[in-house]
C-alpha cells in the first residue's frame, strides 16, 4: 500500500472514530491541552520526510502517527473553539438581532435565560479540595507516588507540612495515604485518584493539582501521568531519585543542587520534556528512542546514545538522567 493511501485511511478512521465517540459521549478529554500541541505535527512531518527514504520501518511508524495525531489536532481545535457537536454560536445571534429588535427584549431575555440553563447543564460542577499531612521531624526520607489522568500538576514553593495539596476537580477526587517508618525514619505517601469515584458528564474536564512538600526530607518521587502539563519544580528539594511516566503531555522538570547524587529516569510518549538542572551539578545523559528531538546545551556527545557535561567524573554531585521517549522533544537547560 502507498504511504498517501495508509496516511489517509487511518486519518478517515480516526476522525470518524473521534466524532462517534463525541456524539456518544464515550471520553472527555481535555481538548485545550491538545489544541496547544500542534508542533507535534511539525516534528512528525520532519521526522517523515527523513524517514521516508532512508528506513523504511520508521518511515510506516511516523505516517501511521501522522495519520493519527492531523484528525486529532485538527478535532481538539475545532472543540476548544467553542464546537460542541454544533457550533455554539447562539449567544453571537441573539445579541446581534436584539440591536435590531427592542420590542422582544421579555422574549429574548428569557431565551437567554433558558440558553444559559443550557451551558450550565452541560458545565461540570468543579470542586475543590485542600490535603495536607502534617511533618514529624524524625522523618528524613521521604517517598512520593502520585497518579492522575489528564490534568495540569504542578509542584512549588515548600511547605511547613509534610505534603500539602490543593485540588480542583470534575470527575472525581483524589486520596492520600501516608504510611511512617520510626525505625527507618521515612513516608511513604501515596496520593491518587479514586477510580470508583469518577463520575463522567458532559463538558470539559478539570484535574488540577498544586502540591506542596516539606524540604527537609530527602525525596524519592514516582510520577504517573496520562496526559496534559507538568510543571515540577524540585530545586528546593533533596532530590534522590524521579521516575517519570507520561503519555500526551508538556512536561518542565527543575532539579537543584541539594542531594549528593540524584537519578532520573523519563519513559515518554509524544511529549515535550524540558529538564533544568544547575550548573553547580555534572550530568550524564543517556537517551533511547530514534524518533526523539534532542538538544542539549553545553553537553559532550560520549557515543552510544550518551551525553555528559564537562568534567562530570570530577563533580562531587552528580545528575544521571536515562530517557526512552516515542515521538518526542526532549530538553536540557542548564541554569
Amino acid at each position: 500500500m502507498k504511504r498517501s493511501g495508509l496516511f489517509w485511511g487511518i486519518a478517515l478512521m480516526t476522525l470518524g472514530v473521534l466524532f462517534l465517540a463525541r456524539n456518544y459521549g464515550w471520553f472527555y478529554i481535555d481538548w485545550s491541552f491538545f489544541s496547544r500541541f500542534w508542533p507535534v505535527l511539525v516534528i512528525l512531518a520532519g521526522l517523515n520526510l527523513m524517514f521516508a527514504r532512508r528506513n523504511a520501518a520508521a518511515g510506516l511508524v511516523t505516517t501511521v502517527l501522522l495519520a493519527v495525531s492531523v484528525p486529532l489536532a485538527f478535532f481538539a481545535m475545532f472543540h476548544h473553539n467553542g464546537w460542541n457537536g454544533r457550533w455554539d454560536n447562539d449567544r453571537y445571534e441573539y445579541h446581534s438581532n436584539q440591536d435590531d429588535d427592542d420590542d422582544d427584549d421579555s422574549d429574548h431575555n428569557r431565551n437567554d435565560n433558558d440558553d444559559d440553563d443550557d451551558h450550565d447543564n452541560d458545565r461540570p460542577k468543579v470542586q475543590t479540595s485542600h490535603i495536607a499531612e502534617p511533618m514529624d521531624a524524625i522523618i528524613d526520607q521521604a517517598n512520593l507516588k502520585f497518579e492522575s489522568g489528564a490534568g495540569r500538576f504542578y509542584i512549588g514553593a515548600p511547605s511547613d507540612s509534610l505534603i500539602e495539596a490543593d485540588t480542583r476537580m470534575s470527575v472525581s477526587k483524589y486520596s492520600m495515604s501516608v504510611n511512617r517508618s520510626n525505625e527507618s525514619r521515612s513516608a511513604d505517601i501515596d496520593l491518587k485518584l479514586d477510580d470508583d469515584e469518577i463520575d463522567l458528564k458532559s463538558g470539559e474536564l478539570v484535574n488540577l493539582v498544586d502540591l506542596r512538600l516539606n524540604p527537609k526530607p530527602s525525596w524519592a518521587f514516582d510520577f504517573g501521568i496520562g496526559a496534559g502539563q507538568a510543571d515540577f519544580d524540585l530545586s528546593p528539594y533533596s532530590v534522590r531519585s524521579v521516575k517519570l511516566g507520561a503519555g500526551a503531555a508538556d512536561i518542565e522538570l527543575k532539579l537543584g543542587d541539594r542531594a549528593p547524587q540524584s537519578d532520573i529516569r523519563i519513559e515518554s510518549g509524544v511529549t515535550s520534556v524540558t529538564l533544568k538542572i544547575p550548573k553547580t551539578v555534572g550530568c550524564q545523559v543517556e537517551t533511547e528512542g530514534a524518533l526523539t528531538v534532542k538538544k542539549f546545551d553545553g553537553f559532550d556527545e560520549i557515543g552510544g546514545g550518551i551525553y555528559q557535561t564537562p568534567g562530570y567524573a570530577a563533580s562531587p554531585k552528580k545528575i544521571t538522567v536515562h530517557y526512552q521517549g516515542g515521538v518526542s522533544r526532549f530538553k536540557i537547560e542548564r541554569y
